[in-house]
């Protein structure tokens, strides 16, 4: 597992940054909505597509147009790369 991953689930002690704020941030500092964000941040805790659409309470045509905004507004295209990018930003605002 990597170290921000951990950090924001809260391995060994209280997390650097929760769930909500690694949201807000994606919102804010990855020019994201904020469903397109908690999408993202819950696809990088691992989520899969059903478990995202049943937590969400929304379809799975809802989840594509996510991640279509998601994929558009990262620059980055695949869910690796989309993880790639949401851990680097959180890494940031570790750091911070």
């Amino acid at each position: 597992m990597n170290n921000i991953l951990a950090r924001c689930i809260g391995l060994g002690g209280r997390p650097d940054i929760s769930i909500d704020a690694a949201i807000i941030l994606l919102h804010r500092h990855g020019k994201l909505r904020r469903c397109e964000a908690r999408v993202a941040v819950l696809d990088y805790l691992g989520l899969q597509r059903e478990e995202l659409c049943e937590q969400l309470g929304i379809t799975p045509g809802t989840i594509d147009k996510y991640w279509t905004r998601i994929y558009n507004a990262s620059g980055h295209h695949g869910r690796q790369a989309v993880r790639a990018w949401v851990e680097a930003l959180l890494a940031q605002a570790v750091v911070e």
